[in-house]
């Protein structure tokens, strides 16, 4: 029983560690934050943000892309290497490590997400602070609700 559950376990956790790899290593079009253009465009849009403004946002965004591309690499390589491992036993020391190799990743991609917050947020007025600010609640509010209607679907589903 408890082995079965361990390679169950193994290989939820190499599916979900390869698409969360995918989701990262899409690129600059798609994927996380829609890198440069869709992002830039769309504050411009929203904060209207002066010309100024986009070609230092815009210079943030190109550097962020270049120090996370290689731990979105590593991360996506890390995780087909570990789906490639799945031959129906499990070693905890193994998963583990391999956990623990992601998990440092994905803690250097936060870092950098919020560096770049911070960055942008710098070069923007105090109108526009305040305007990103709101937004972010928005978007915060309506994924909060988009969560809590899956929720209760789930729940209907399973009566």
């Amino acid at each position: 029983m408890h082995k079965k559950f361990f390679i169950l376990t193994a290989i939820v956790l190499a599916v979900a560690a390869g698409l969360t790899a995918s989701v990262y290593a899409q690129g600059p079009q798609r994927g996380f934050g829609h890198r440069h253009g869709g992002m830039l465009q769309k504050m411009t849009r929203e904060l209207n943000l002066n010309e100024a403004q986009q070609g230092q946002i815009k210079t943030i965004l190109t550097d962020e892309e270049t120090r996370t591309k290689p731990l979105r690499e590593k991360l996506r390589q890390n995780a087909v290497a570990e789906s490639m491992k799945v031959d129906g036993n499990f070693d905890d020391i193994q998963v583990r490590a391999f956990a623990n190799n992601q998990a440092q990743i994905m803690r250097d991609l936060i870092i950098e997400k919020e560096r770049t917050k911070s960055q942008i947020y710098s070069v923007l007025t105090p109108d526009q602070r305040q305007k990103a600010l709101q937004l972010i609640q928005q978007h915060e509010q309506r994924r909060q609700e988009r969560l809590q209607q899956m929720s209760a679907r789930q729940q209907t589903q399973g009566k």
